[in-house]
């Protein structure tokens, strides 16, 4: 038979939680922001206020998950002591480069993405139009910017992990 050992689980549960991650901010980009968009104001703002608080929810488990799956993995690879080999050849300095774009991405997410997070869940009943309209901006722009990021993480770790 075969043997599942805790490093071939957190690879697994790393991957599909990034994958899940990426698919989440490809369908954010591509299906709900333009959805959103073409929809009168008032429905636009009942929209946004109803379904981005669960896309937060969402992309925070997806990330913790990420995150603390590749620290599982860095740990049982390195133990936290010899982190040489991520600097001493281009397959780690991939591995490396997407690691550090990732934990910036989260930490982007979990510090400066939640403080529109209550402006969202209200945005239907006491946001201005000012408001509502830079709200809508910013829910266009930062996927757009986290997707490109996520892209970057990927490639750099598909290339770390099987080479070019």
């Amino acid at each position: 038979m075969f043997e599942i050992s805790a490093l071939t689980i957190a690879r697994w549960v790393h991957v599909l939680a990034g994958a899940a991650w990426l698919g989440e901010v490809i369908v954010i980009v591509f299906v709900l922001v333009p959805s959103a968009l073409r929809m009168q104001p008032a429905a636009r703002l009942d929209f946004v206020s109803r379904v981005f608080p669960r896309i937060f929810q969402l992309a925070s488990v997806l990330a913790f998950t990420t995150l603390a799956a590749g620290a599982a993995l860095n740990y049982l690879i390195t133990g936290w002591q010899n982190l040489g080999p991520y600097f001493s050849s281009p397959r780690g300095t991939f591995i490396a480069i997407g690691g550090a774009l990732g934990l910036l991405l989260a930490l982007f997410h979990f510090f400066v993405e939640h403080r529109i997070e209550p402006g969202v869940k209200v945005m239907a009943k006491k946001v201005s139009a000012a408001e509502a309209k830079r709200i809508v901006t910013v829910l266009t722009i930062v996927p757009r910017v986290g997707l490109c990021v996520m892209l970057v993480i990927f490639v750099s770790m598909m290339i770390g992990a099987r080479g070019f």
